[in-house]
């Protein structure tokens, strides 16, 4: 397995002056704290072609669950077992459906298999994965849409400016690399009027600071990039963008980060 050097500047504020974590770092893999704006990432990455083979999500997905179960047995099966209560695909739903609108024209960065948007919405995908993009693919053309296989900056970078009336990032920003020129090339995609819909793992929620290394959000080496509410607002606002949290009101509960952005 190659590994990129550890140089990787805070992808915030770009400053080369860091603190590694050995608290949040396993094995090889080095999360660090920028000593400049405090904002925790992975220094030292895989790079893109990895992500789309060995790191892709139909393969790392599968490790890390099997980590999971092996390093925290009791707390994995209590999770799996009580998933059914949240109603999580018909909740999603409205809530997509809700900042997007039926009709709506809305690329998915790093879309998995291509079915997340509800029906009403023309779905259009990004993904790094050759077998994911290709099922995708598939399933968006017969709503209208389609996919394309690339790293999302780059196939972002393929559609036209001011084009697209939504952008779905969900459980996506905490795996990009270059976070910040995704989200500006998210910004020349959208209409002046379109939204942007975000959900990341939130690290200044409670429960990171009660399971330490053991917190759900923790995964080797797809997350590269650790937000809290204040962390995330300040990338999105560099990038041209309003944030507003879904989950305000028990964000500090919450294991993740659910907004909606605004073109300033």
């Amino acid at each position: 397995m190659t590994i990129m050097p550890n140089d990787r500047a805070c992808p915030l504020c770009s400053s080369e002056q860091h603190k590694l974590l050995p608290r949040y770092s396993l094995q090889h893999w080095l999360i660090a704290a920028c000593r400049s704006c405090a904002f925790v990432y992975l220094r030292n990455p895989v790079d893109y072609g990895q992500l789309m083979s060995e790191h892709a999500w139909e393969k790392s997905s599968k490790r890390e669950r099997a980590r999971r179960q092996r390093e925290r047995p009791i707390l994995n099966r209590i999770s799996r077992a009580t998933r059914f209560r949240f109603k999580l695909r018909k909740n999603r739903n409205k809530l997509l459906l809700d900042v997007f609108g039926p009709g709506s024209r809305v690329i998915d960065v790093g879309c998995g298999r291509g079915r997340l948007l509800p029906e009403s919405i023309i779905p259009f995908g990004i993904e790094i994965s050759p077998v994911l993009a290709e099922t995708a693919d598939n399933a968006m053309r017969e709503r209208g849409g389609y996919c394309v296989h690339a790293p999302a900056i780059e196939g972002l970078g393929t559609l036209e400016a001011k084009t697209f009336d939504g952008v779905l990032l969900n459980s996506f920003l905490e795996h990009e690399i270059r976070p910040l020129p995704l989200l500006k090339e998210v910004f020349r995609v959208l209409q002046p009027n379109g939204r942007v819909y975000i959900r990341v793992p939130n690290f200044g929620s409670l429960n990171r600071k009660l399971l330490g290394a053991r917190w759900c959000g923790f995964r080797y080496p797809d997350h590269v990039n650790y937000f809290t509410p204040a962390s995330l607002k300040a990338l999105c606002h560099r990038a041209g963008f309003q944030m507003l949290l879904v989950n305000r009101l028990n964000i500090h509960l919450d294991d993740n980060i659910k907004a909606v952005l605004n073109p300033l």
